[in-house]
């Protein structure tokens, strides 16, 4: 109840505190910055400050500026309101009716299974089973519906294991470990493609309004997949070896796995459908490249691209029939009030506030104000960033973390002589490394509220998987980043000056 009350009382705050922001920008004006780049930055920080509080829900906040924009002469309404159909939003909105596909035929919970079935040699590697799982399927799926499904298949195998009654240490471990390993692999998973998290699409969307520079899903697959890949079997081995050693529970029943899988029945003819579609469309973002070169000429410039692959295979599924007795397609519209449209609403509000800052002149104005870093070692200032972003996120939404600062972080770099995705790709990655606290990430929240753990269990891992993913980003950026991006120490690239 005191925590609640804390968190209450934090929001009010947070609520009183970006009003008295925005009332002082209203009240005074600087001589060393124009009138509209200093209204914007008004609005950046009563929704920053909204954001990071959550002072009000954060799709709300993220509605400010088609209010304020237009009034403080900052935008007009249809220039506002035009971010929010971003393309990187509609890529977005594809993702999650695929996902919510998958869901609505059970195809996820056959792929959970059919990969957990091949684990089945003790606790430790049950726990490598869900986590291989739950990774693969936040690829696609949110984070968050991911954990919700995956859970209570954990929850029944711990309930069988420990016949509903956990009395020694061994099996206490095993459930904490299981129930943090969906949790932190939901989020790992999320991290390797453009729609698995949204501080991802958050990243995209707003290099491509502010620099007009588009990072497709092979180049972040490039960057993301990495990063999964290392982060995931480590993860692994300080939940179960270090924090919540398994490996003396005997007790493990590999039957239970099987009797579940087979309540499933035989795979359906819808099922095998959406898993036809969900590969092909996989197999277009990945080629998608390949194929813009080979239509080049045929097709206009700019005429296959991540979003219209994924408002493709969301409409076939639409349209292709169902072989289901109760049903005449694969989905309908219904499965839709399932959507995170807020998710979609808050990118969008980043996307419009990102907008602004550029083409009002404050992105050059806090670029500016970096010249006293000039002497600073960029590898300083991105460990600084990263550790800044990753602690940051532990108290507040990562969404709103990355909405808020890589607009930032972009000025900063372009102001040091930079290429500002030396700064901003470190930041994204950071936003989605959270392992401490339930309040960092829905999966962490849902984790702890199965009652199977305590705020210190996640502390206790938590602390070394956010180290470990420090380590990790910084080895990434500078080994992958350069060749990937052709991103050079000292060298603004002419994508920034044009």
């Amino acid at each position: 109840m005191k925590i609640k009350s804390i968190i209450k009382n934090n929001k009010y705050i947070g609520l009183t505190l970006g009003l008295v922001f925005m009332l002082i920008n209203l009240l005074y004006t600087p001589d060393s910055l124009n009138i509209i780049a200093w209204r914007t930055l008004g609005v950046a920080i009563l929704m920053a400050t909204w954001w990071l509080t959550e002072a009000l829900p954060l799709p709300a906040t993220s509605l400010l500026p088609i209010l304020l924009f237009p009034i403080l002469g900052i935008n007009t309404i249809k220039e506002t309101a035009f971010n929010y159909a971003h393309p990187i939003i509609f890529l977005f909105l594809g993702g999650f009716i695929l996902g919510l596909a998958m869901q609505y035929t059970n195809l996820h919970k056959r792929i959970a299974f059919f990969i957990i079935s091949n684990f089945k040699a003790g606790p430790n590697f049950i726990v490598l089973g869900f986590m291989i799982s739950t990774a693969f399927l936040s690829m696609w799926i949110s984070n968050t519906a991911t954990t919700i499904m995956m859970l209570p298949i954990a929850i029944s195998i711990i309930s069988v294991i420990n016949k509903g009654n956990i009395k020694n240490k061994n099996e206490k471990n095993f459930a904490i470990s299981l129930i943090l390993s969906i949790a932190f692999s939901a989020t790992i998973g999320g991290m390797a493609t453009l729609i698995g998290t949204p501080p991802n699409a958050v990243m995209a969307g707003m290099l491509s309004k502010i620099y007009n520079y588009q990072i497709n899903f092979l180049d972040w697959f490039v960057i993301g997949l990495p990063a999964s890949l290392l982060l995931l079997p480590i993860t692994w081995f300080i939940l179960t070896k270090i924090c919540f050693p398994t490996n003396k529970l005997k007790n493990l029943d590999g039957k239970l796995i099987l009797k579940e899988q087979n309540k499933l029945g035989k795979i359906t003819i819808d099922e095998i459908i959406v898993c036809c579609i969900f590969s092909f469309t996989a197999f277009l973002w990945i080629t998608r490249k390949w194929l813009t070169n080979l239509f080049e000429g045929t097709l206009p410039h700019g005429a296959i691209t991540d979003a219209n692959i994924a408002i493709g295979a969301a409409i076939l599924l639409f349209i292709m029939p169902s072989f289901q007795n109760d049903k005449k397609r694969l989905i309908n519209w219904e499965v839709t009030k399932d959507l995170p449209w807020g998710a979609l609403i808050l990118i969008g509000g980043g996307l419009t506030l990102a907008s602004a800052i550029n083409s009002s002149g404050l992105a050059s104005w806090i670029g500016s104000m970096t010249g006293g870093l000039e002497n600073t070692p960029i590898i300083m200032i991105t460990i600084i960033s990263i550790i800044s972003i990753i602690i940051l996120t532990e108290l507040t939404s990562n969404t709103a973390t990355a909405s808020t600062f890589i607009p930032i972080l972009g000025a900063t770099a372009i102001g040091l002589g930079e290429n500002p995705l030396i700064l901003i790709i470190p930041a994204t990655l950071a936003a989605s490394c959270a392992f401490m606290m339930p309040v960092a990430t829905p999966p962490n929240a849902i984790a702890y509220a199965s009652g199977y753990l305590n705020i210190k269990d996640m502390i206790k891992a938590g602390v070394w998987i956010n180290l470990i993913s420090f380590l990790i980003i910084l080895v990434i950026v500078y080994t992958i980043l350069g060749p990937v991006f052709d991103v050079k120490i000292g060298e603004i690239p002419d994508w920034v000056k044009s």
